[in-house]
């Protein structure tokens, strides 16, 4: 072996034993470890921070919240001083898509509950210039009459009355805007063939004292279509929805169909 040789030996089998000395004291594999520790938790900071934003943007803001508050409580005092709200102890208030229902406690109105709604395809119409078939749902305060539908009776504290197979909301001249059972055939509203709509509904008020022939029959408040929000004239809301409004209203209760809250005043 040569002088050369066994020099390089030496040489090599220094650098190993120094690396093997060097690995078991601090090692590549505990830098590492500690690399992606820090980058661990600098994901998960991240990842938390992200969570708790999301969380944080779902809820509703301060400002939206009192925003709401105060609107609530225009409203109350708006029906508080209403005709209409002096002399019934609910109202049931729809404002553009929105229906909500209001509880009089010593005097001011309180809401208790509120829906999703929808009315007439060709919207809202003042209630002494509608006519019948126009598509329209018309405005101002009605009283709710009564409740109807196809079980025999249901759970509300309201009248209630159910659908036969001869039940006719007449739009004749002689019984126009009236609920009628007849074995005769009537024109109108053939009420056992409405199914879903009908399966619970409220009666509203429209055009009954006095009726003018004509202005428009058969304006209830009932389940929407499966396909649509929109109705002939009527005002419509989810079953889920009348099922629970059916237990809250009582028997003196009375609907606003408006434009917007500056319109209570009116009523």
């Amino acid at each position: 072996m040569s002088k050369w040789s066994f020099s390089k030996d030496i040489a090599i089998t220094v650098i190993l034993f120094l690396s093997i000395s060097f690995l078991s004291f601090a090692g590549p594999g505990e830098d590492y470890k500690k690399k992606l520790d820090t980058q661990n938790s600098t994901r998960e900071t991240t990842e938390n921070v992200s969570s708790f934003s999301k969380v944080k943007s779902d809820l509703p803001s301060d400002s939206s919240v009192s925003a709401e508050k105060q609107r609530d409580e225009r409203i109350s005092a708006a029906l508080s001083a209403s005709q209409v709200g002096k002399k019934e102890e609910q109202i049931l208030l729809l404002l553009d898509h929105k229906l909500s229902l209001w509880d009089k406690k010593e005097g001011q109105y309180v809401k208790l509950k509120e829906w999703e709604c929808g009315y007439g395809r060709n919207g809202l119409k003042a209630a002494e210039i509608r006519k019948e078939g126009d598509g329209t749902t018309p405005k101002g305060a009605f009283p709710i009459s009564f409740a109807f539908g196809f079980a025999e009776k249901e759970n509300t504290k309201l009248p209630y009355r159910q659908i036969k197979k001869n039940s006719v909301w007449s739009d004749e001249k002689g019984s126009y805007n009236q609920w009628v059972e007849s074995n005769r055939y009537v024109s109108g509203e053939q009420l056992w063939n409405y199914k879903i709509c009908y399966e619970k509904a409220l009666a509203i008020g429209f055009n009954q004292n006095p009726v003018v022939y004509g202005r428009g029959s058969a304006i209830f408040l009932h389940i929407k279509a499966p396909d649509t929000w929109e109705s002939s004239g009527c005002v419509t809301v989810e079953k889920s929805s009348m099922e629970e409004l059916l237990t809250l209203v009582n028997e003196k209760v009375s609907i606003m169909i408006l434009q917007n809250e500056e319109e209570i005043k009116a009523y």
